[in-house]
This record gives C-alpha cells, sequence and structure tokens, in this order.
C-alpha cells in the first residue's frame, strides 16, 4: 500500500504527463469538431472543402481524442469529442444504410463503367479487358487524350462497343461515351471547363436512357468557387433533363461535400429523386483515388448516380496505369411502353 506522501509525489509526477495528453487530445478534439462540422455546413473555401474530403476520418480521430482525454482526466472534453465522433458516425450512416432492391426479372439491364484513365496514361489493354471479361455496355471515360483513343482502338474496343461519342484533349480536360448500344443526340454541356458529354442510349427493350460522362474541376489547385460553380450548373442541367439518366462521372467530390448532396437533391425532377449508387445500395464509402500510392485509396470521388432507373450493384475495379480505381455498377432500366 502506497503511503500519503508517495502518492502525491507519484501524481505530481504524473501531472505533467497527463497534461500533455490532455491539450493533445483538445487539439485533436477540436479540429475533429471543425472535420465533422464540415460536413454539415460547407461555405465556398479551398480550407472547408478539403477539410470536408476526410470528413468521416476525423470521426475516427474524435474517438481517439477522447481516449486520450479520459487518460488526461479531462472528463467535459472526452464526452464533447465523443459527442463529435458519434456525429462523425451519423453523418455516414445513409452510405451503409441503403435501401431494399427489387430487380424485375424481365426489365433491361446495363452495365456501366467510369474509369479516368490519368491524361491518357492508363493500360489501354487492360481496360478493354476488363470490359470484354465483365461484359460491360458503357463506358464514360475521364481524361480521355487523342493518344488514348488510338490505344484503346489498337486494343479492341471499337469491337465490343462499336458506338461512342468522343471529345479527346490533351491534359485531364477530355472525355468520352462507349456504348454497345445506338447513340444519338450527343451534346457536349455548355460553361464547363472539362469536356463534359451527354447522349442517348437506344437499349433494345428499354426507354432510351440520357446517359452523361461528367468530370467538373477539382477544388484544388483551382479556386473552390469554380469547382462549385460547376456542381451547380451540372444540377441544373440534369434537373432539366426529361429522360431517365445515367452518370458516369470522376466528381472531384464526395458524399461529405454539402455541395456535392445539393447536387443530388438539385437534379431531381417531376417527384423521382436523382440517386448516388453507393448511398443507395448502401454501398459505404467506396474509395477511388489515389490508387497509385504506397497507401489505400481514401477519397470516393468517382461515382455512378441514376434518376428514373434503378442501380442493383456497386463495385470498385482496378484500373492499371491509372491514379484512379473504377467504379462498376448494374442498372435497371425503364421498359419501353412498345415492348
Amino acid at each position: 500500500m502506497i503511503d500519503g506522501p508517495a502518492r502525491t509525489s507519484a501524481e505530481t509526477a504524473h501531472k505533467p504527463l497527463r497534461t500533455m495528453l490532455g491539450l493533445v487530445g483538445l487539439a485533436a478534439a477540436i479540429l475533429s469538431g471543425v472535420g465533422v462540422a464540415v460536413h454539415f455546413f460547407g461555405p465556398v473555401s479551398t480550407a472547408v472543402t478539403l477539410l470536408a474530403s476526410f470528413s468521416p476520418l476525423f470521426g475516427v480521430t474524435a474517438a481517439v481524442s477522447a481516449g486520450l482525454l479520459v487518460a488526461a482526466r479531462f472528463r467535459a472534453g472526452a464526452v464533447a469529442a465523443l459527442l463529435v465522433s458519434l456525429v462523425g458516425v451519423a453523418a455516414q450512416l445513409p452510405l451503409y444504410l441503403g435501401e431494399p432492391v427489387s430487380a424485375a426479372v424481365h426489365a433491361p439491364k446495363v452495365r456501366l463503367l467510369q474509369a479516368n484513365i490519368r491524361l491518357g496514361e492508363a493500360d489501354a489493354r487492360a481496360l478493354v479487358g476488363r470490359v470484354r471479361s465483365d461484359r460491360v455496355d458503357l463506358l464514360t471515360v475521364a481524361e480521355l487524350t487523342g493518344t488514348a483513343v488510338r490505344r484503346l482502338a489498337s486494343a479492341g474496343l471499337d469491337q465490343v462497343l462499336p458506338f461512342s461519342y468522343l471529345r479527346p484533349r490533351e491534359g485531364g480536360g477530355g472525355e468520352g461515351i462507349y456504348s454497345r448500344y445506338p447513340l444519338s443526340g450527343t451534346e457536349e454541356l455548355p460553361g464547363l471547363q472539362h469536356n463534359n458529354l451527354r447522349a442517348a442510349v437506344h437499349v433494345p427493350g428499354a426507354e432510351p436512357v440520357a446517359l452523361y460522362a461528367l468530370h467538373p474541376l477539382p477544388p484544388y489547385p483551382e479556386p473552390a468557387w469554380r469547382w462549385a460553380l460547376e456542381l451547380d450548373r451540372i444540377g441544373a442541367i440534369l434537373a432539366a433533363d426529361r429522360r431517365p439518366l445515367l452518370v458516369g462521372a470522376d466528381f472531384n467530390s464526395t458524399y461529405d461535400h454539402e455541395r456535392y448532396r445539393n447536387l443530388l437533391r438539385a437534379g431531381g425532377r417531376d417527384g423521382v429523386a436523382l440517386v448516388d449508387a453507393a448511398e443507395f445500395l448502401g454501398s459505404g464509402i467506396v474509395a477511388t483515388y489515389p490508387a497509385d500510392s504506397w497507401y489505400p485509396a481514401v477519397l470516393a470521388i468517382d461515382r455512378i448516380l441514376t434518376r428514373g432507373t434503378t442501380p442493383v450493384s456497386f463495385d470498385r475495379v482496378g484500373l492499371p496505369g491509372s491514379d484512379h480505381h473504377g467504379v462498376m455498377g448494374d442498372v435497371l432500366l425503364a421498359e419501353s411502353a412498345d415492348r
């Protein structure tokens, strides 16, 4: 048993350590609180936008800070940090809950692959091999260059997906749509820096669907207000389209960006919601970027959206030679009235 003077001496010796733990815990809790808060409130600012990109991680750091504060006997701070962590977890729940999907047996279905091919440098043969092996029907390609178009053609993509609408460009601004089915009404969207495309796809037995291949500006190093403006413009364009929608995109945005969720809300029409396939299916955080680093991908910026069509699967796939993973999903289409 430790007597009174010895206990006092031990407590005095440990006090600097507890103080240091408390200060570190408080700093982490405050940063975590800001990181979680910007999920809900996203003013147009580069710093805020970057923080929001990592909002799910701040829910974890808040829990760690709560542990540090408990060890430091900062009880009020520990409770506050724990609340921040719980709010952070609650913010991510919609991505994991999903909705039950009852696939109509005879409904027409397509498989869409969204691929950012990093300035046209991804392995063309590997991408075409993926299209063949997975029986992809629609391919949306971001960062498509003229050289990449030729390499994909040499690898046989035109034989698998014979219909296309391509607007290649050097750098990261090119875009393309490849399809197993005929396309019509091809159009480049106005008012956007990158080549963002739209086409009507005619799948046998289904109502024509508007397919979008989108790649808005990133919020960094571009000014964040330009990124926000492009997302707002895309939301308005989607809302104005009367047809069922299917979108393959590198949105340069995550679910934690309020501006992205605003786009989802704005893109609905006539009571039919624009939905994110990952959220709709409860797939969780499907991180796609960066794919070429020693650490795992942390940002879920490649997305599939639908409206008036129903996603039934959503998966991440490898894209050798790219700094992005691709995303692939099966989508049920509305049956044609003439069927």
